[in-house]
């Protein structure tokens, strides 16, 4: 079962879904309250009914299948991992986690100001809503609830020195979102299942510190300059080259995000001119507008059917 991200949609994880299930793997994937709507319907979500919503689908999942697994990407990576943490019944026999909402990379401390912002409006910012899977506008309640969320995350993460559930964590270097190092670091230090994996995108023209490297740690190269990809972005991670929205040459590639210019000037660059990052709050050496698709997701999507198939112990046929 797959959670997806705060505003976004099930859609986030159709290339997933697809490879998966071609695999002979079940899917399921829910579409949280507020979500998949209008905007303004955030105003009024809950993590409550969040979390109600993920034991409700996580249950009936598990009664259909012999080994379920919970996973979500951002903020739902964050709901599945609260819920495989949380002693519940039925327990999941492993969690994926792409880019889970752990710890946020500079924009905690400003999700907690979003409950008394709220009593003087609903919105953040109000966007054209150009994407028709994902809101662009954001609501404070958003914030309010997703704090809420990363908040209990939190301290059931760090409320045992060990956790031996098998894991299998994505991550991006260049994530405006996450922090990187504490997902590491939980990594390496908490979750100790021999065959817990973590795949992480970034430069490997940069060697990394001992601190975050592991035997059971993996990384792939975000700096792709024949696709005019310097690195990948958070929402990059679930989308394949083949996403009818979101991949090279689909309606939503090519500037619905681009970095210190306005959408118009960015569709007036000719396509080699153009090149595919993160977000940043600072401009780059050259024109950037937000990745919105993965180039190693047949790698990542095998990795993570390879991790759902493996036996949970030796004695496993």
């Amino acid at each position: 079962m797959l959670v997806h991200g705060l505003s976004d949609s099930p859609f986030v994880f159709r290339d997933l879904a697809d490879y998966l299930s071609d695999q002979c793997i079940e899917v399921r994937a829910l579409l949280l309250q507020g979500h998949g709507t209008r905007p303004g319907d955030m105003v009024d979500a809950s993590a409550s009914v969040w979390r109600q919503q993920v034991r409700n689908h996580f249950q009936a999942l598990a009664d259909s299948v012999d080994r379920p697994f919970i996973g979500g990407f951002s903020l739902g990576g964050a709901l599945a991992t609260e819920y495989a943490l949380s002693g519940q019944s039925p327990e999941p026999a492993g969690l994926v986690a792409l880019a889970p909402a752990w710890e946020l990379n500079g924009l905690g401390s400003y999700l907690w100001l979003a409950r008394v912002a709220d009593l003087f409006g609903d919105f953040v910012e109000e966007e054209p809503e150009l994407n028709p899977v994902k809101y662009e506008s954001l609501a404070f309640n958003a914030g309010a609830q997703t704090a809420d969320v990363l908040s209990e995350t939190q301290d059931i993460l760090e409320s045992r020195q060990h956790w031996d559930l098998p894991l299998f964590l994505v991550a991006t270097e260049a994530d405006s979102v996450i922090n990187l190092d504490y997902l590491v670091q939980q990594f390496r230090n908490r979750f100790t299942y021999p065959d817990s994996r973590m795949l992480v995108f970034r430069d490997l023209r940069r060697p990394w510190p001992d601190t975050l490297q592991s035997p059971r740690i993996e990384s792939l190269n975000s700096f792709l300059p024949q696709f005019n990809i310097l690195e990948f972005s958070h929402q990059s991670l679930a989308i394949s080259a083949n996403n009818e929205l979101y991949g090279p040459g689909a309606p939503l590639q090519r500037c619905l995000e681009p970095n210190q210019m306005s959408v118009e000037d960015c569709r007036t660059l000719p396509p080699e001119q153009l090149w595919f990052s993160a977000w940043h709050g600072e401009p780059k050496a050259v024109p950037t507008s937000r990745l919105t698709w993965n180039p190693w997701f047949p790698e990542m999507a095998d990795k993570i059917a390879q991790f759902l198939k493996a036996p949970t112990s030796p004695d496993q046929p």
